[in-house]
């Protein structure tokens, strides 16, 4: 078994996926598929894979044997959590937002973001500025204080390029 970081890790092979329309569709349809097709669709590829011959010598010629039976476990779904105001309480309704309901009424405690980095990709300077705005009015009404930022723009958005900008601010603070 391979355990990989995701941190520190890079994505290879997919580097022309925001050019091509077409495949990041396909990546993303990929990503939202439910818990029984993407079971269904890696058995089948299995299936599929073990009834190739030249898949099947292939693997034989390495040593490997794939087997079609996934491993299986089950889950246990949480009840819902109950959202505690100050003066009142809600369980949130499934699959929907809960901001209104708690930009109506003060928490129980709110603790002020003073200190704070914002470090982002220069070609999402516009979704940065609407964190920020977004941010405030929400805040705001909670009763919450955020302060200024340290705002950093990255050139792009590798992950090193983050690394980077983090180990220097705490460096510098």
């Amino acid at each position: 078994m391979v355990l990989l970081v995701p941190e520190l890790t890079f994505l290879t092979g997919l580097s022309d996926l925001r050019n091509n329309s077409r495949m990041l569709k396909e990546v993303m349809w990929e990503m939202i598929q439910s818990p029984q097709q993407h079971y269904q669709r890696l058995t089948s590829l299995l299936r599929r894979i073990r009834d190739t011959p030249d898949a099947s010598r292939e693997l034989e010629r390495w040593g490997l044997r794939l087997d079609t039976d996934i491993y299986r476990t089950q889950g246990h779904i949480l009840p819902g959590e109950r959202i505690n105001l100050r003066h009142r309480s809600f369980l949130p309704v499934e699959d929907v937002g809960w901001h209104r309901e708690v930009t109506k009424e003060v928490p129980i405690a709110v603790i002020s973001i003073n200190s704070w980095l914002l470090i982002y990709p220069k070609r999402l300077q516009h979704l940065a500025k609407d964190l920020l705005a977004a941010m405030r009015s929400s805040c705001g009404s909670m009763g919450m204080q955020v302060g200024q930022p340290s705002v950093q723009e990255l050139r792009d958005d590798r992950i090193e390029s983050y690394v980077r900008s983090i180990q220097s601010s705490l460096g510098s603070q």
